[in-house]
């Protein structure tokens, strides 16, 4: 084992200690079957294809996401990109790869176009289609180690496809070994450069592809391993218990506004008029589009709606009860909840159920959040301004102001101001309690960690299943990550050597055909042309590209090199703006 450091930020580990592990698994006596062999070789070579489409998919991604991000970059620096943004909305109906929302956020601020734009782009549920991996900035904190785990995981599964690969074509394995750019870790695996020119181009390239294949089958495997209940019914045979109404509180952060104020293992059962009881949507109502578990409800919900999408009803309000203050509906970016320094206070508008009523003016009203939301009666909700006038249900509330009674709902243009009401279960017990909370849903979601299974017994750590599943979900994003990205033909990705190869099959293949045609039209005593070409003797020397070849493989390797890097800074630009 040998540790160096190559630069300050860049240390290595090497070791050779697993090369004939590798190589005895490789060349064990099972694979010396000819039935296990031919299956091991047709694996690899569905490897092969599945790595040139997975080059093709993200070349269309990549290309979309160009210009994506430099519309994104100009609508934020002001310049007129309407026309640019109809050109990325059309590139992505034709290619199919992605769609998107394009309901303008509320109008806040400046009246210019070029705001209104900018404000479209950004209010999207999510705008780009690569963004960097940032600690503390794209990814929380609480899953550092979850990220830093799949990261490590994922890579060596990728250089052991390489290291396996090469073994079964008898290419000897040098040395493998970890390294850790600044906080990112990560594998290699470094072969014998004389045996692997020597082999043939097929073996090379299932030797370069074996890495993306190892993380394409990795991510099926994870995908079905959840999907399918799997890892649910190995955690329910050791010692947990399903729960089918909700989710179970197994994590709160200390920083979050609700640590301290809902008890772990707490049971979910709603959020706003959402229940979040599995297959809900089957069973009670058939246009629900939150998920069928309860745990892609919870996710649903918190990240991809808005107040009028949880919340089937609005609220009676009297106009008495106005606090306007003048402040509480002046809301920023700085001042997402408003600047009203009263924190009970939260702006609110009337709640229209037909498209007439919903582009209507609305009039400015603060109540107090509390006094308004907690009425959880059903008298207390309505659809319109009509339902609150009905003295039957009213007069309790409003005796003799039934007339200034409207029907409102917290509003706020920002989504890190949504009014959240959570309703639980404390362990062991089936007292329904509510609480509100007002601030970002997404914080919400990071900082409250849920998970379907629930311990039996008290020694058993709760947070393990939330923890594992999510360590499963960066397992799959970035084996996908891997499978698309390794595959692009660009300088240092796996794509570049196997673009270069498949380039190199291609012109060997159309000379053997001509050298075949040529030996058929000469006569007996002619001497066969292309021997070499022609014969199978198991190697083949490095054949160098011809002049054509070489400038396809120059110009598709540095401008998709090009737009990997565009896409790369233009990341960074748009978190930076």
């Amino acid at each position: 084992m040998r540790v160096e450091l190559a630069s300050p930020l860049h240390l290595r580990v090497t070791t050779t200690m697993f090369n004939n592990v590798v190589a005895a698994c490789a060349q064990c006596s099972l694979t010396r079957c000819p039935l296990v062999s031919w299956l091991i070789d047709g694996f690899y070579r569905v490897g092969v294809c599945v790595s040139f489409v997975s080059m093709v998919v993200c070349v269309g991604v990549l290309c979309t996401a160009a210009v994506q991000i430099a519309a994104h970059i100009g609508a934020k620096a002001g310049y007129p990109l309407a026309d640019a943004w109809s050109m990325v909305l059309e590139v992505q109906k034709y290619l199919g790869l992605a769609h998107f929302d394009q309901r303008a956020t509320p109008h806040v601020g400046s009246d210019s176009q070029h705001s209104r734009l900018s404000r479209r782009l950004v209010g999207m549920p999510d705008p780009q289609v690569l963004r960097p991996i940032i600690p503390g900035v794209t990814l929380p904190t609480g899953h550092l180690w979850h990220y830093l785990l799949a990261l490590s995981i994922c890579a060596i599964i990728h250089e052991l496809g390489h290291a396996f690969a090469a073994a079964r074509a008898r290419v000897p394995l040098r040395n493998l070994g970890v390294f850790v750019m600044g906080i990112y870790p990560g594998a290699f695996v470094e072969l014998c450069k004389t045996k692997l020119d020597q082999a043939s181009v097929g073996s090379r390239l299932s030797i370069v592809c074996a890495g993306v294949w190892h993380n394409a089958v990795t991510a099926l495997l994870v995908f079905v391993l959840v999907r399918s209940g799997g890892l649910g019914a190995v955690f329910s045979h050791t010692g947990w218990t399903r729960v089918t109404n909700g989710v179970v509180i197994s994590d709160v952060a200390s920083n979050s506004p609700l640590h301290n104020r809902i008890p772990l293992l707490s049971t979910v059962y709603r959020i706003d008029d959402v229940y979040l009881q599995s297959n809900y949507s089957n069973t009670w109502n058939k246009n629900d589009r939150f998920g069928e578990t309860s745990i892609a409800r919870w996710t649903n919900i918190l990240t991809a709606t808005t107040n009028r999408d949880t919340n089937t009803a609005g609220y009676c309000a009297s106009t008495v009860e106005n606090m306007d203050d003048g402040l509480c509906c002046e809301m920023s970016p700085e001042f997402p909840l408003g600047e009203s320094p009263d924190n009970d206070v939260f702006c609110f508008e009337r709640f229209a159920q037909s498209s007439k009523l919903s582009l209507a003016k609305h009039t400015p009203m603060c109540f107090d959040l509390r006094s308004v939301l907690e009425r959880s009666d059903a008298a207390s909700r309505c659809q319109s301004d009509s339902d609150c006038l009905q003295p039957n249900q009213r007069s309790h509330l409003y005796t003799g102001k039934q007339k200034s009674s409207i029907c409102v709902l917290p509003s706020s243009p920002f989504a890190s101001s949504r009014v959240v009401r959570i309703y639980y279960h404390l362990p062991n017990n089936q007292t329904e309690h509510m609480l509100l909370y007002a601030g970002s849903p997404t914080e919400l979601w990071l900082d409250v960690q849920v998970s379907s299974l629930c311990p039996r017994y008290p020694f058993l750590p709760h947070t393990l299943p939330s923890w594992i599943e999510t360590l499963m979900q960066y397992i799959l994003s970035f084996s996908l990550a891997f499978c698309l990205l390794n595959a692009l033909p660009a300088y240092y990705l796996d794509g570049d050597l196997a673009f270069k190869l498949l380039i190199t099959a291609v012109e060997q293949r159309t000379r053997v055909a001509r050298a075949t045609k040529c030996n058929i039209l000469a006569s007996a005593d002619s001497k066969p042309l292309y021997k070499k070409e022609l014969a199978d003797s198991g190697t083949e020397e490095p054949v160098e590209l011809s002049r054509g070849g070489q400038m396809v493989y120059t110009a598709v390797t540095a401008l998709t090199t090009a737009l990997l890097g565009w896409c790369i800074v233009g990341s960074v630009l748009l978190l930076a703006l």
